[in-house]
């Protein structure tokens, strides 16, 4: 993944000028000063990722709105796919890939998120285990922080559950899209 990905992500999700981008990724936690964004939007726009369109602002004075290129695109769709595969579910990398994960056309989502929830059920199965077996004389902090780890793992499976059920859902419900229909169908 690149560290362009949250611009390329934030654009795609909701084309804007440079100092909106700016503060919906300071909103999300992305720590980015003015002078850097500028200046990696410049860069992306001479590379072709973004297209820099001036219009007039309500004031009457000029500012560039940004949208991807079909270029940007492809580099989003494997970034997005790099951060939903590897980064922590509570990251804002990680709500920024699923947020622009159909614009990305992110390969393979619901199997990626499939196996991301497969490993959180692992894991559980391991914090559990070792909760049963540290008996009764563990140290209140020890066991404190157990629990704690699996209510996170519990809400991450179920949070990823409704997730992939919203997605399955939602696909269904576009026109030709067959594949999905038929997961939306079954049990």
């Amino acid at each position: 993944m690149t560290d362009d990905f949250p611009i390329l992500a934030s654009v795609a999700a909701n084309p804007a000028h440079p100092y909106q981008l700016l503060e919906h990724l300071n909103g999300l936690g992305v720590k980015a000063t003015r002078s850097t964004l500028y200046r990696r939007v410049d860069a992306l726009v001479a590379d072709g990722l973004l297209e820099a369109r001036e219009e007039r602002g309500n004031r009457g004075h000029i500012r560039r709105n940004l949208r991807l290129t079909s270029l940007g695109i492809g580099r989003l769709t494997t970034d997005a796919t790099e951060a939903v595969r590897s980064e922590p579910l509570d990251s804002p990398l990680f709500a920024l890939a699923l947020n622009c994960a159909d614009i990305a056309e992110t390969p393979d989502l619901a199997n990626i998120l499939r196996a991301r929830m497969a490993g959180a059920a692992r894991r559980l199965t391991e914090e559990e285990r070792a909760m049963a077996s540290s008996g009764d004389g563990a140290e209140s902090w020890s066991l404190a922080a157990r629990e704690r780890r699996i209510a996170h793992l519990k809400a991450d499976i179920g949070w990823l559950q409704s997730v992939l059920g919203r997605r399955t859902v939602e696909r269904a419900g576009r026109p030709g899209d067959r594949s999905t229909r038929r997961q939306a169908n079954t049990p």
